[in-house]
C-alpha cells in the first residue's frame, strides 16, 4: 500500500511540475505576443470597421426602461447598479470584455496596452504651445474602448482629489449634495480598501471595506520607494495617505482593480458578476450614431446604433444615460443636434437644442526629467517575474518600479488643494518606447543623453488652467472628431509656469542626501529646439516644457455640470442635459473642473451617486412584484 501512494505522490508531483510549466510558458507567450503586437499595431484613425451595410434600413431594438451608452468607467457601474432594482436596462458598447490578455500585466500600461484595439486611439490636432516635440506636434489621446472603458489600459492608480474639488464643484452647481462630505460615501460605497504596505499611511476611516473594487498597495515595494520618502522628510513633507483631505506631501500608490495582483477593469469588477440577469442586457460590438429627440416635446426618446453590419433603433421608456467618455459623449450629441449653434449649423446639422458641449476640454500636463544614477536593476528573468505574478506579487503587478507619489501645492496658499502630482521610475532606453511615445527622434535622443537607463521624475500639472475643444470633423458619425486639447495656452502662462516651480522642486529633490546616495546626475542634453536659451534657465526650461509636455491621459469637462446653461453648463446638478427631457450624461464630461488626482476614481464616484439617485427617482416606476433588494 505504502508503494502505491508513493508512486500517487510521485504522479501528483510530475503533472504538476507539468501543469506549472505549462502555465509559465502560456504566460511568457502571451507577454511576448503582446509587446511584439504594440510595436506592430497602427492606430486607427475613424470608425469605419462599424459602418453598417444598408444605413437607410433601420431594424426595431425593443423598448427599455434605460439605455445606457457606454459600458466604461461610469457605464458599467450605473449598468450594475440600475440593474439592482429590477428595472429593464440596455447597455450598448462599442468594444467587447476583455478575458485573459496582455493587458492584465500593469507593468506594460504604458505605452505597449495603449496600441490595441482596446484604445480607439484618437490624437490631436497639431498644438502650437504644447506637444511640439512629438511628430506632427500632435498629442495622444487613448480612451479605453470595450467594456471596462479605460480602466482596460490605464495605470489603475486609486486618487480621488482633494475635498476642495469637489466643494468647488458644489458651488458651481449651487447643489450641496456635491460637497465633499456627501459624496464620500459614494467613493468609500465601491471600495475594498487594503492596507498592504506596513509604511503606507492609510487613514481607514477615509476607505471603504465592503465594496467590489479592491484596492491597495503593491507588494514588495522596490528601495527607491524609501529613498523619495526620505527624500521628501528632507524637504519638510511628511507621509500621508494620498486620498485623505491632507493630500498635501508623499503616499504610497494604492492601486484599483487589482486582484492578487492582476488587473481588474470594471467590467469584471460590476458587471460581470450581473449578466445572468434577465433585467440586464450587454450588447457588445454597438456602436452608437446618434440620439433620436422629438423637435417639438425635446424629449430624447430612441438611440440609433450598429452592430454587426446592421443599423437598430432601441426606445426608452425612462432615460437614456449618456456614458460614452470625454471624446465620445460631446460627439455624440453633436451629431444628435445638440452643441454649439454656429458648429452644428457649419457641418448641417439640424439644431435640437443650443449649447457649449465640448467647448471646455481640459486634460493635465506633464513634463519628466531624467537623471542617471548608480542604481543597478536587479536582474530578473522574465520566467521569475512570471512566477512572482503568480503569487500576486513583483514587477509585473504595477505600472512603476518606484511605488512613492507626491502631491504639492505651487504658488498657492498654504493649506490649499495640491495642484502638482509628481513620480518617479526607472526607464530603460528603447526604441518602441520612442515610437509609441510619438516623440521626434532628435528630442528622444535629447532626452536620454549618452545613457541606456535611468530614473525618470514625472511633473503633473494636476489643475490646469487652459482650456481645448472637441468638435466635429463632419456630419458623418463614423469619424473621429476634431480634438485640441490646447495645451499651455492660458494667456497668464500659469500652467507652464507650475510645471516650471515642479521642474525646481525636482531638482531640489535630486540634490537630498537621500538621492544624492544614489549619485543622480541630470543626463539630457539640451533639447535642438532650445539651444538659443542658456541650458537649465527659467527661458529653456520653458522651451523644455512647450516641447515635451504631453498629457497624462485624463481629459474631462466637456459636458460640465452648472447652475445654468447661460453660464456655459451643459447639464445641471442632476446631470440632465438642459432643455432636452430624458436624457442625462454620467461620466468624466460632466466634471466643471479638473480634481487633484486620476479622474477616474472621481467619475466612479459620480456613477454610485447617480445611481442612487435615479433609483430614487423611477422607484415608483417599477411594479411592486418586481422590487427586490439592493
Amino acid at each position: 500500500m505504502g508503494a502505491n501512494y508513493k508512486l500517487l505522490f510521485l504522479i501528483l508531483s510530475i503533472i504538476n511540475i507539468s501543469s506549472g510549466q505549462e502555465t509559465l510558458e502560456y504566460y511568457k507567450k502571451l507577454i511576448n505576443d503582446g509587446l511584439q503586437s504594440a510595436q506592430n499595431y497602427q492606430l486607427h484613425t475613424d470608425a469605419r470597421m462599424y459602418h453598417g451595410d444598408n444605413v437607410d434600413m433601420i431594424k426595431e431594438y425593443g423598448r427599455y426602461d434605460f439605455v445606457i451608452i457606454g459600458g466604461g468607467t461610469s457605464g458599467s457601474v450605473v449598468a450594475s447598479r440600475l440593474s439592482e432594482m429590477n428595472f429593464q436596462v440596455l447597455l450598448l458598447e462599442a468594444g467587447y470584455f476583455s478575458n485573459d490578455t496582455f493587458e492584465q500585466f500593469l507593468r506594460f500600461a504604458k505605452p505597449f496596452h495603449m496600441y490595441s484595439d482596446l484604445n480607439w486611439g484618437y490624437k490631436t490636432v497639431p498644438q502650437k504651445t504644447g506637444c511640439l516635440g512629438l511628430i506632427n506636434e500632435s498629442c495622444l489621446v487613448p480612451r479605453g474602448k470595450g467594456v471596462g472603458g479605460n480602466t482596460l489600459i490605464n495605470d489603475a492608480i486609486y486618487s480621488r482629489g482633494h475635498p476642495q474639488n469637489f466643494n468647488l464643484w458644489s458651488k458651481i452647481t449651487g447643489d450641496v449634495s456635491w460637497s465633499y462630505p456627501k459624496i464620500l460615501q459614494y467613493f468609500k460605497k465601491s471600495e475594498n480598501f487594503h492596507s498592504t504596505n506596513e509604511k503606507a499611511e492609510a487613514m481607514l476611516s477615509y476607505h471603504g471595506t465592503e465594496g467590489e473594487l479592491n484596492v491597495q498597495h503593491r507588494v514588495p515595494d522596490f528601495y527607491l520607494t524609501d529613498t523619495f520618502l526620505e527624500a521628501n522628510k528632507e524637504l519638510g513633507y511628511d507621509i500621508t495617505d494620498m486620498n485623505r483631505p491632507n493630500q498635501i506631501g508623499p503616499s504610497i500608490y494604492q492601486y484599483y482593480s487589482t486582484k492578487e495582483g492582476r488587473r481588474e477593469d470594471f467590467g469584471t469588477v460590476f458587471l460581470k458578476p450581473n449578466l445572468d440577469k434577465p433585467n440586464l442586457k450587454v450588447l457588445t460590438g454597438s456602436y452608437v450614431t446618434n440620439i433620436v429627440v422629438n423637435k417639438q416635446t425635446k424629449r430624447a426618446h430612441s438611440v440609433i446604433f450598429t452592430n454587426s453590419g446592421s443599423t437598430y433603433r432601441v426606445k426608452t421608456d425612462i432615460e437614456i444615460i449618456l456614458s460614452a467618455g470625454v471624446i465620445s459623449t460631446p460627439q455624440i450629441l453633436m451629431l444628435s443636434g445638440i452643441g454649439p449653434k454656429k458648429h452644428l449649423q457649419d457641418m448641417g446639422i439640424d439644431l435640437i437644442q443650443d449649447l457649449n458641449v465640448g467647448s471646455t476640454l481640459r486634460d493635465q500636463p506633464f513634463v519628466d526629467l531624467r537623471f542617471s544614477s548608480n542604481v543597478k536593476i536587479p536582474a530578473e528573468s522574465l520566467d521569475d517575474q512570471i512566477k512572482d505574478y503568480l503569487k500576486g506579487v513583483g514587477t509585473l503587478t504595477a505600472p512603476t518600479v518606484n511605488q512613492g507619489v507626491g502631491f504639492y501645492n505651487i504658488n498657492t496658499p498654504p493649506g490649499k488643494k495640491p495642484n502638482l502630482e509628481v513620480f518617479s521610475d526607472i526607464i530603460e532606453y528603447s526604441d518602441v518606447e520612442k515610437k509609441l511615445m510619438g516623440y521626434k527622434p532628435e528630442i528622444y535622443d535629447a532626452l536620454w543623453g549618452s545613457n541606456n537607463t535611468h530614473i525618470s521624475f514625472v511633473i503633473e500639472n494636476i489643475l490646469p488652467n487652459s482650456a481645448g475643444t472637441v468638435r466635429l470633423k463632419s456630419n458623418n458619425p463614423y469619424e473621429y472628431p476634431l480634438i485640441d486639447l490646447n495645451l499651455l495656452s492660458d494667456p497668464n502662462d500659469t500652467d507652464i509656469e507650475v510645471l516650471y516651480q515642479g521642474i525646481q522642486l525636482i531638482l531640489s529633490m535630486s540634490e537630498t542626501q537621500a538621492y544624492q546616495k544614489l549619485d543622480l546626475k541630470y543626463l539630457s542634453k539640451p533639447l535642438p529646439p532650445c539651444k538659443s536659451f542658456e541650458f537649465r534657465s527659467k527661458e529653456y526650461w520653458y522651451c523644455f516644457i512647450r516641447q515635451t509636455a504631453q498629457t497624462a491621459f485624463h481629459p474631462v469637462g466637456t459636458c460640465p455640470m452648472g447652475a445654468s446653461k447661460e453660464n456655459g453648463a451643459v447639464v445641471d446638478s442632476k446631470l440632465k442635459v438642459f432643455g432636452i427631457d430624458g436624457l442625462r450624461v454620467i461620466d468624466a464630461s460632466v466634471f466643471p473642473t479638473q480634481v487633484s488626482g486620476h479622474p477616474d476614481v472621481a467619475a466612479l464616484m459620480i456613477a454610485e451617486k447617480m445611481s442612487d439617485v435615479l433609483k430614487f427617482e423611477y422607484f415608483s416606476k417599477i411594479p411592486d412584484e418586481e422590487v427586490t433588494s439592493s
